[in-house]
């Protein structure tokens, strides 16, 4: 019986994400099954997901729990990927058709019998897979055409990857097999038998095919290979012995790329982080060898871009020109090279970077998902949330217990369900990691094996305070890392903004900070809850507009969460719904503190002890502006209570028309009735009528008194 090999990449309309995970695992599984070594590689991309995937032990006879995991630890990792170690690929990177061609007929000429397989990705590129039973490294060869255009021809061997099927980076299309016949349809032990010999023997003829083509053999760097000869000849051919540029194709196509972006940016979008993530960026290149030019040419570039949008004018030529340092020294303490993709080349040629596009979807392509929740109704993974408030309301003790919900499967209260189990990384910037976070996990009964403390970065071998900015990259190379991370907590956001001019009140620099965040979190399928404090404007009663200094922290974040006195309740406090884009409105929690002994300090000869929240069994019907009202003196329920007393003075009134009269003055359904019952408001049938309505009636008491304050 045939395999069902039918893409899932290619199915019209495209599969929704949960199902594409299945179907992903499922031919995973298949591909060990046959004899390849699968690996995940992240979506739209080259690279593996996991670091040190050369030694991940994959076990024939299958053994599927190996693989099953993967979707669930690696969301953003779709792609498969087959080691090379005994699958050697045949990567013929040549952009010409008529020598990809002769390249892939002299291959065709020189290896034995078996079934021959082609994956396309890049026109006229194309990669065969073969077998060996004796590992080998890698072989390549690459050359130059006279239009500057690089080609290689490269057998991808022990230590090296190809992707199999997914998204290929450049095209953003699924990579295609031809005649739609791929590893799936034949067994590992099927494929051409070749030997390190007969590859060595493939790239020496492509290379004379090359030649004769007139393209010039290049080193790694770009520049002609020497035949060690003093006459400046290379291969038999006489060479210019003139310097050449050392920058890379994707060196320069960078550089040219974030100037570009800086020079058409607008006044209002973030100019500053903009200038001073570009200028990490291309200096992190600058530092891996990757744009070989002076530091202070780099800088110039950057500088006139600054002046194109205007930037210099706005902000003066030295301010500039110290975000340009801040950036330039962050970026050469971590330097990069160009992405290969673990064994593919991943560089844009200039030629490839002109085809740049936006990428779309129709949306009638489009089939819709659910919300998957962190916590049901509250955060959602994916998503960016703020929990906030003033110092000491328990903002790090919800924190504690949303980490163990998350790691020890703690109920979440109120009959709300439990949320996905699985590894938290906790950034914290405030308290101390061992008197105080700590403590608070043991207290709220967290899983400690499956926490991870963030303490800084380290970046050029020195370690660092985190940003943001800066730093993203190595935060989600870490979550790849580490596995099935579920949560990421950061307490509080406003901590890591960045070096640099960062303004934590700039909307447009608070949005360029939080924009990658969000992207990451919904790339990666991880919930981001921050912590925020609330401002000094404690004469605003909305909630939302006491978050921090900027209305771009609750604008960036789908859940926003206030933590509040309660008014009605002196010794609990409110974790109450500020904004929640994704839920209903959802009821406000109550909360207690409850203290215990989590251990001892044996040095000290004290116990440890530690906060923790002890939540109310009920939901409570308020809002977080009723709640801010009433913790300033003017409450929405003493508002209610004066309308009911005005407009029942004179006598009873219907039910129905005070409830609409309520509605048009602001005043909630729910806090009429909370007034109604604290001044004793009767309710009874209008005489005299079987099917008439409710009549609400002040007490006499409640008459006399409102008539006497009115007189007063």
């Amino acid at each position: 019986m045939a395999l069902r090999t039918e893409d899932p990449f290619l199915a019209l309309p495209p599969l929704p994400h949960e199902r594409l995970r299945i179907a992903v695992t499922a031919r995973r599984i298949a591909y060990l099954k046959l004899g390849y070594e699968p690996i995940p590689i992240l979506s739209g991309r080259k690279r593996p997901a996991m670091n040190g995937w050369q030694d991940v032990p994959i076990t024939i006879p299958p053994d599927e729990d190996v693989i099953t995991p993967w979707a669930d630890m690696y969301p953003g990792a779709l792609s498969t990927g087959i080691r090379t170690r005994y699958t050697p690929g045949f990567d013929i990177d040549i952009k010409d058709q008529n020598v990809a061609d002769q390249v892939e007929q002299a291959l065709l000429n020189v290896v034995p019998s078996g079934t021959i397989l082609k994956r396309v990705g890049q026109p006229p590129k194309r990669l065969i897979p073969f077998r060996c039973t004796t590992p080998f490294k890698k072989i390549s060869a690459t050359f130059k055409a006279p239009d500057d255009v690089v080609h290689k021809v490269e057998v991808l061997a022990d230590g090296q990857q190809f992707v199999a099927e997914g998204i290929h980076e450049t095209t953003q299309q699924p990579y295609r097999w031809a005649d739609n016949v791929n590893l799936l349809n034949v067994a590992h032990a099927h494929l051409p038998l070749v030997e390190e010999e007969l590859a060595r023997r493939f790239v020496a003829e492509a290379s004379e095919i090359m030649k004769r083509a007139g393209w010039v053999e290049v080193g790694a760097q770009g520049k002609p290979k020497s035949n060690g000869k003093p006459n400046g000849k290379a291969n038999g051919n006489t060479e210019i012995a003139a310097k050449t540029p050392g920058s890379s194709i994707y060196g320069r196509t960078a550089l040219r790329s974030e100037c570009d972006k800086l020079a058409a940016m607008p006044k209002d979008s973030g100019r500053n982080n903009a200038l001073n993530a570009a200028a990490f960026s291309v200096f992190q290149l600058v530092a891996g060898g990757e744009l070989d030019e002076e530091k202070d040419q780099v800088a110039e570039r950057l500088f006139s871009a600054a002046e194109a949008c205007g930037l210099v004018a706005d902000d003066g030529a030295a301010s500039v020109r110290a975000t340009i340092e801040s950036g330039a020294k962050a970026g050469c303490a971590q330097a990069r090279r160009a992405p290969d993709g673990g064994g593919e080349q991943g560089d844009q040629t200039d030629e490839e970077a002109e085809d740049d596009d936006l990428v779309i979807a129709a949306a009638d392509e489009l089939e819709m998902c659910g919300v998957d929740w962190l916590w049901p109704g509250r955060f959602a993974r994916g998503k960016f949330g703020l929990i906030a408030g003033l110092p000491d309301m328990g903002k790090g003790q919800i924190a504690a217990f949303i980490a163990a919900a998350v790691t020890a499967g703690v109920e979440l209260p109120c009959d709300e369900g439990s949320a996905p189990q699985g590894n938290v990384i906790w950034f914290n910037a405030e308290d101390g990691a061992r008197d105080t976070v700590l403590p608070r996990l043991v207290a709220a009964g967290a899983d400690l094996k499956r926490i991870i403390l963030v303490n800084g970065a380290r970046v050029g071998g020195v370690e660092k305070m985190f940003s943001l900015v800066t730093d993203l990259q190595l935060l989600r190379a870490k979550i790849e890392e580490i596995g099935n991370v579920v949560l990421v907590i950061i307490d509080p956001v406003s901590a890591y903004l960045g070096v640099g001019k960062v303004d934590g009140r700039s909307a447009t620099d608070v949005r360029g900070v939080l924009s990658p965040l969000k992207d990451m979190a919904e790339e990666l399928h991880v919930a981001v809850i921050g912590i925020a404090h609330f401002n000094k404007k404690d004469d605003i009663k909305s909630a939302l507009l006491r978050v921090s200094d900027s209305i771009a922290y609750v604008a960036a974040a789908r859940h926003v969460y206030a933590v509040l006195d309660d008014p009605e309740d002196k010794n609990s406090k409110l974790f109450v719904k500020a904004k929640n884009n994704l839920a209903r409105d959802t009821k406000a929690l109550r909360y207690g503190m409850g203290v215990k002994i989590v251990g001892r300090d044996q040095k000290l000869g004290v116990d440890i002890d530690a906060p923790y929240i002890v939540w109310h069994p009920q939901h409570v019907e308020i809002t977080a502006n009723e709640a801010m009202a009433a913790a300033g003196g003017h409450t929405a329920k003493r508002e209610a209570k004066e309308f009911l007393l005005e407009r029942l003075e004179a006598g009873p009134v219907r039910a129905d028309d005070i409830i609409d009269e309520a509605k048009q003055n602001g005043i909630a359904k729910n806090t009429l009735y909370r007034a109604k019952k604290e001044l004793g408001v009767r309710s009874r049938k209008e005489p005299g009528k079987t099917s008439g309505g409710w009549l609400w009636e002040l007490p006499a008491k409640a008459t006399t008194s409102h008539a006497a304050r009115r007189r007063g």
